[in-house]
């Protein structure tokens, strides 16, 4: 019995053995990555940040912050800036309590807007944020990024794409051969986002007079755009 046991798990790792070889031979290719990188100056920015009202009444914060919406939309359309690139990503009117000796008492209301909004002429960054300052917009951030990104992005997957094929016709020629069809192909691109965070905005404008104030200057630097391909080539 034992002897039989052992004679079929050598049948079954010949049969084994002999399908790895037959797919081995199918699949005789050559598998390369390849890289490419640029550094590129933003030309756009994407600005978040809230407004927010508190009031006694639901009512009376809503039509608090429904004011201060309109003059912000309205500091917008001044900068050309409309349409899908103002977006509220999130609303909420909502009541606020204080606790005294585990008891919890209303205090009143308070109604938020936040606001993601593309500001594709970068030259207009400074000046939309010194103006939304004045209707009570609290800056969360700055992230600069590209209005082209696609038109960089596929420059460098070309790039990427001759960086692999190069090597893998590096590699072939060691072993006497040369490069087929391209059995299979992945990629990836990556940017880095550059930011800048702006803390108690408001509160600095509020103190200063139009006179004195000093117009808002942001460094945006540089993105750095990644482009990664993975390529399998059949060998001849």
């Amino acid at each position: 019995m034992k002897r039989k046991f052992i004679t079929l798990l050598l049948v079954m790792a010949a049969v084994f053995s002999l399908c790895c070889g037959a797919f081995a031979a199918e699949r005789d290719s050559i598998s390369v990555n390849g890289h490419a990188s640029a550094e590129v100056a933003p030309d756009m920015a994407t600005l978040y940040g809230n407004l927010e009202k508190r009031a006694a009444t639901a009512e009376m914060a809503r039509e608090n912050l429904a004011k201060e919406m309109a003059a912000f939309k309205h500091v917008l359309l001044g900068q050309m800036i409309t349409g899908q690139n103002i977006q509220t990503v999130r609303y909420t009117l909502q009541p606020e309590y204080s606790y005294e000796k585990n008891k919890r008492r209303l205090t009143g209301y308070v109604a938020r807007a936040n606001y993601k909004v593309k500001i594709k002429n970068l030259e207009k960054l400074g000046t939309v944020i010194d103006k939304s300052i004045g209707c009570n917009f609290t800056v969360d951030r700055v992230e600069f990024g590209l209005n082209n990104r696609s038109l960089f992005e596929n420059s460098l997957l070309e790039e990427a794409v001759a960086n692999a094929r190069s090597k893998a016709a590096v590699v072939a020629r060691a072993g006497g051969r040369t490069l087929g069809h391209l059995i299979h192909a992945s990629f990836s691109t990556v940017s880095n986002v550059t930011r800048a965070v702006n803390r108690n905005m408001v509160a600095k404008a509020a103190s200063m007079d139009a006179a004195e104030a000093t117009p808002t200057e942001l460094d945006p630097g540089v993105i750095t755009v990644n482009a990664n391909v993975d390529l399998e080539f059949a060998l001849e």
